[in-house]
């Protein structure tokens, strides 16, 4: 079969490639979550809680500004042409310029907080920090093109190939006694790495023009998705700050772990299912999209909706059997928080389309009310208590989600019933599992090997409910996953 070209003569990816990128892109995201799971033990016992406390002061002014350097562009650029020279070149020089004058004050900064928490290490660790500023901006634009080449193979490769490159520096270094310097450079690695690839697979030179009209319109989606990640941080702030007052600083570690797993372990499958989507939405026809965004919502649903409710149900025994028993507090918190956040990652991935339509203000607020609903639920806890709170989160969730998907139909083109009718098989499956696992639990003295078993019981029964009640759903997914597989000449034929 000829390859497909865009406009300009460039190869783009056949479905099926796509498909296979998709996939493997996922893997990736698994392997980095078992790599970082694995990497943390190691790097704490070469380090000591003293270099990472030092390593803790110097980070989160980095990350924050990281939050800002793109401006949205890794995202808005995809949209436009190739052929467009004017738009790349003058986003490429302003890319490169923020990711300076960022990189700069970021390192002034931080001589202002080593004075301020007499640390005199911190402005140095800073200032080596803000180097992977420049990085993250000169990896926007390659990484733009892949993504309108609809090319995620090269993400994939770029994100194992950084990940494992960083953890091995980290790991020498801080075995030859470069202390909080060893995270430092794996951070720089991680970035420096992912540039590279990125670069040695879509580099294109730059011409030496400018024009602030011709990025206007990027400048202002982009700003739309970088102040729904501000929403996010002050959100995030606001919440910690009132559970802390309301509750304790001890149950503010509880309460942000819990977070932290449900978030990360949500976004390592929805990212890239968020990915997929985005590339395609970009060129595809509107009815194929909302197809194709109904499918991966079920096929997401069918993922996350089981492993939240069974990881929920055996929370009590996988904390005291992984963490011990000064963690109790965070079983109550992962009960609630894991099937939230698994239906607000399911949500979120309309704003892949969103995005890639020029819609993103939808998300923008939608986003919003939803930081600013979880902190107000926090902050009426002396009303509502540590319960009425959690299950307040839950409602702003589901209040969340709800919005999203509702108001995002004109602009997206997908219809809100068959999108929910595709989550009632995995939604009651999801409950069948969770129930027989508590059962297996319940019915026996604890053990690791029984947690294990009513984790394995728990998958089972969600697999025969899915087959008992929703076999003809299943079959039609499978069918479509096939014909993608396949390619379209197959599929044709």
């Amino acid at each position: 079969m000829a390859s497909k070209t865009n406009s300009i003569g460039i190869p783009v990816t056949s479905d099926r490639k796509l498909a296979v990128a998709a996939i493997a892109s996922g893997v990736v995201s698994v392997f980095k979550v078992g790599l970082q799971l694995l990497l943390l033990p190691v790097m704490a016992r070469l380090l000591g809680p003293g270099e990472f406390g030092i390593y803790a002061l110097a980070l989160p002014t980095v990350s924050f500004v990281a939050l800002l350097a793109d401006g949205g562009f890794g995202a808005t650029l995809a949209r436009e042409p190739e052929s467009s020279s004017l738009v790349w070149s003058s986003a490429f020089w302003m890319l490169l310029l923020t990711g300076c004058v960022l990189a700069l004050g970021s390192s002034a900064f931080g001589l202002f907080l080593g004075y301020a928490a007499q640390q005199p290490r911190v402005p140095g660790l800073i200032a080596g920090l803000s180097l992977s500023l420049i990085f993250l901006v000169l990896a926007v634009s390659p990484s733009a093109r892949l993504n309108r080449r609809k090319n995620l193979a090269v993400g994939a490769v770029a994100e194992l190939t950084s990940n494992v490159t960083g953890a091995a520096t980290a790991i020498i270094l801080a075995i030859k006694g470069a202390g909080a310097w060893s995270l430092v450079a794996q951070y720089l690695t991680n970035y420096f790495v992912r540039s590279l690839v990125f670069n040695i697979a879509a580099f294109h030179l730059p011409r030496f023009e400018f024009s602030m009209a011709a990025i206007k319109p990027h400048m202002v989606s982009g700003g739309l998705l970088v102040g729904s990640r501000l929403w996010e941080y002050a959100g995030r702030i606001l919440e910690n700050f009132g559970v802390d007052r309301m509750f304790g600083t001890a149950l503010l570690g509880s309460y942000t772990f819990a977070n932290q797993i449900s978030k990360f372990a949500g976004e390592a499958v929805g990212n890239t299912v968020w990915g997929t989507l985005y590339v395609q939405a970009l060129t595809g026809e509107r009815a194929k999209i909302a197809e194709l965004h109904r499918q991966l919502c079920r096929l997401l649903a069918a993922i996350l909706l089981p492993a939240s409710a069974i990881a929920a149900a055996a929370a009590p025994e996988l904390v005291d059997l992984l963490l011990g028993p000064k963690w109790v507090d965070l079983a109550f918190l992962l009960r609630v928080l894991l099937p939230a956040w698994a239906l607000t990652v399911i949500a979120t991935q309309i704003g892949a389309i969103l995005l890639a339509k020029g819609g993103f203000i939808i998300q923008f607020w939608c986003s919003a009310g939803q930081s600013m609903g979880r902190a107000l639920v926090v902050f009426s806890a002396p009303w509502t208590g540590l319960a009425g709170t959690m299950f307040g989160i839950v409602g702003v969730s589901v209040l969340y989600s709800a919005a999203i998907l509702y108001f995002s139909r004109a602009a997206t083109g997908c219809a809100l019933l068959p999108l929910l009718r595709g989550f009632v098989g995995p939604g009651i499956s999801s409950v069948v599992a969770a129930a027989a696992c508590l059962l297996t639990i319940d019915s026996f003295a604890a053990s690791p090997a029984v947690t294990l078993s009513a984790l394995a019981v728990g998958i089972i029964s969600f697999l025969i409910s899915m087959l008992i009640i929703d076999r003809r759903s299943l079959i039609e997914d499978w069918q479509a996953i096939r014909r993608l597989a396949a390619g379209p000449d197959k599929a044709a034929a």
